[in-house]
């Protein structure tokens, strides 16, 4: 389950304050959909807001049981009837989430461009334009290049690659929505790559709302109930 919701933040990327300095908010349904290698799905049903003040990402999960998670620094928290089940820990802070790039109006280059990344090739391919970012060679152990394409000035892919030049994971960004001026994807296809299997899933978004006013409880959980 945490896996499944916080995949959605997968990036080994640093990013910063952007333009979207006026937008702090970000609230939505969300359902994701999981393919199991033996072709059976898992579905999750609920609602994640986040508030890039407070840097907390809550997600309230009402299908197929009620469960709250809260990403806050490295750490993940499990919650279901008022009681804390679990504490885990995550490398990717809520900062480096798409709901920060969203916000921050970073999403269009996958915050790249506030990264240490470089731009090594642009091309534009029929109605597509195609970066490719290289890591520093500090990172160069660990992670490869980055592909990313943009259509109509909107994130299209990504293609994240190891340092050997393997494709790991790949994106799809789908189904844009314009909210108080901000490009929202309400569509999200990963498809993550082990080997020989490849793991999909799907998330999306409805009734998106940016800058929710008054109403902030649900954006800064108590994480101290016992």
């Amino acid at each position: 389950m945490v896996r499944a919701l916080f995949f959605i933040c997968f990036t080994f990327l640093c990013v910063g304050i952007g333009f979207g300095q006026n937008s702090f908010r970000f609230k939505a349904d969300i359902t994701t959909k999981i393919k199991n290698v033996d072709g059976s799905f898992q579905y999750t049903k609920g609602s994640v807001c986040y508030d890039k003040n407070i840097k907390k990402i809550i997600y309230k999960i009402t299908f197929p049981q009620k469960e709250t998670f809260v990403s806050f620094d490295t750490l993940v928290y499990k919650f279901a009837n008022n009681k804390l089940l679990s504490v885990v820990g995550n490398p990717l802070k809520p900062e480096y989430s798409i709901y920060h790039f969203i916000l921050n109006n970073d999403i269009s280059d996958f915050g790249l461009k506030k990264s240490s990344f470089s731009i090594s090739n642009i091309e534009k391919v029929d109605n597509l334009v195609i970066t490719k970012w290289v890591p520093p060679s500090a990172n160069s152990s660990i992670l490869g290049n980055i592909i990313v394409s943009t259509k109509n000035k909107r994130l299209n892919t990504v293609l994240i690659y190891s340092s050997k030049g393997v494709l790991l994971n790949r994106q799809i960004y789908k189904n844009y929505q314009s909210v108080n001026g901000l490009e929202i994807p309400t569509e999200i296809l990963t498809v993550t790559y082990i080997g020989e299997i490849k793991k999909y899933q799907m998330i999306e978004f409805r009734n998106v709302v940016i800058n929710e006013p008054g109403n902030d409880s649900p954006y800064n959980f108590n994480l101290s109930i016992n």
